[in-house]
C-alpha cells in the first residue's frame, strides 16, 4: 500500500516528476475537493511522459481542464441519455398497456415475455414485484400506493416512473419481438428528422443501441472517466447511421461517440443538437486550454472524428438563429 501523503507532499511530488504548477495554493484546494487519484491518475496519463516524469512542460491546470472537461461532457451526455428514457419509456408503456389491455399486472406474468428469456425475465419480475411492494409498505403519498389501494392494480403508465434504465431496457429486450418493433416504429419519429430517408428502424438494431446507451449513462451517473471507455459489445451496424460517418461494419462501435450518434434514433432535433452544441463548445473550449496535449488526441481517446469541433452547429428550435 502507498502511504498517505500530505497536499504538500502531493504538491512535491508532482514538482520532482516536471510537472508546472503556477499557483500551489490553488492546486492544493483543487487536488482537496476533487481527489488527487481521480485526477492525476486518471487524466495525468494522457500528457506526455517519460515513465512518471512529465515533459514538454506539462502544467497542472492541463490536467485539471481535461479532468473538468471530461465532468461536463458526462453531464451533457447523461442529460441527453435522460430525455431518451424518457421517451422510451412513455412508448413501451403505451405499446405494452395496447397489447396486455386491462389485464392486472401483465408485467408480472411470465407469459408476456419471451419464453426464450425465462431466466431473465423472473429476475425481472422479482424486481418490479419489490418496486411495487416496497410504495405500497413504506410510501403512501405514492401513485403506486394510491393505484393499489383503491383500484388493486398498478398500471404499466404508473409503474414506468419508477424503473431505471437499467430495469426499462431488460423488460423491453424480453417482451415478444412485435411489441419491441412497436417501439421501434415509434422511434422512427426521431430517426426520420435526422435521417430522412429511413423507412426502418430494426428492433434488434435499436436493442443494442439501448444497451450501450445504459453502459455510457452508468459512467455518467458513477462519476467514472468517459474518456477512453469503451462499452463491453459493438452496437449492431445500422447502414442509415453509420454511413453518414463513414463507419463500416468491420469497424468497432462501441466508443463514446457510436453512443452519441445513436441518440439520434431516441432525441428530436432540438433535444440532439443541444448535446450536439454543447459538446462542441466543450471541445473548442478544451483546445484553447491545452498546450501539450491536443484536442484531437482526447477526441481520439473518445471515438470521435479528427476536427469533429469543426462541424457546424446544428439549429434547432430553442436556439436563436
Amino acid at each position: 500500500m502507498k502511504p498517505f501523503k500530505s497536499l504538500d507532499e502531493q504538491i512535491s511530488l508532482l514538482q520532482a516528476r516536471g510537472l508546472v504548477i503556477d499557483d500551489k495554493d490553488k492546486a492544493k484546494l483543487y487536488l482537496l475537493t476533487n481527489n488527487y487519484y481521480n485526477i492525476i491518475n486518471g487524466y495525468g496519463k494522457y500528457f506526455p511522459r517519460n515513465g512518471d516524469a512529465y515533459t514538454n512542460g506539462t502544467n497542472f491546470n492541463e490536467i485539471s481542464h481535461l479532468y473538468f472537461f471530461d465532468k461536463e461532457m458526462k453531464q451533457a451526455l447523461f442529460q441527453a441519455i435522460i430525455n431518451a428514457e424518457v421517451h422510451l419509456k412513455s412508448s413501451f408503456a403505451h405499446r405494452f398497456a395496447e397489447v396486455y389491455g386491462n389485464e392486472p399486472y401483465a408485467y408480472l406474468n411470465i407469459s408476456s415475455y419471451d419464453s426464450a428469456k425465462t431466466l431473465s425475465v423472473i429476475s425481472t419480475i422479482a424486481k418490479l414485484s419489490n418496486i411495487i411492494d416496497q410504495h405500497r409498505k413504506y410510501n403512501p403519498q405514492s401513485s403506486i400506493c394510491h393505484y393499489v389501494k383503491r383500484y388493486k392494480n398498478v398500471p404499466i403508465w404508473v409503474l414506468i416512473n419508477f424503473l431505471d434504465f437499467g430495469t426499462l431496457r431488460n423488460m423491453l429486450s424480453s417482451v415478444p419481438t412485435n411489441l419491441q418493433t412497436m417501439v421501434a416504429r415509434d422511434m422512427m419519429s426521431f430517426v426520420q428528422e435526422h435521417l430522412p430517408n429511413t423507412t426502418k428502424f430494426p428492433a434488434e438494431t435499436m436493442n443494442t443501441f439501448i444497451k450501450n446507451m445504459h453502459e455510457v449513462r452508468n459512467v455518467c451517473a458513477h462519476n467514472n472517466r468517459l474518456v477512453e471507455f469503451s462499452c463491453r459489445g459493438d452496437s449492431d451496424y445500422w447502414a442509415p447511421l453509420h454511413d453518414k460517418y463513414s463507419i463500416h461494419s468491420t469497424d468497432k462501435r462501441r466508443d463514446v461517440f457510436s453512443v452519441f450518434i445513436s441518440l439520434q434514433c431516441f432525441l428530436s432535433i432540438s433535444e440532439y443538437g443541444t448535446v450536439h452544441n454543447k459538446i462542441r463548445k466543450l471541445i473548442k473550449r478544451l483546445d484553447n486550454k491545452l498546450n501539450t496535449l491536443a484536442s484531437d488526441d482526447v477526441l481520439q481517446l473518445l471515438g470521435f472524428p479528427k476536427n469533429w469541433q469543426d462541424t457546424p452547429p446544428i439549429q434547432h428550435d430553442s436556439e436563436h438563429l
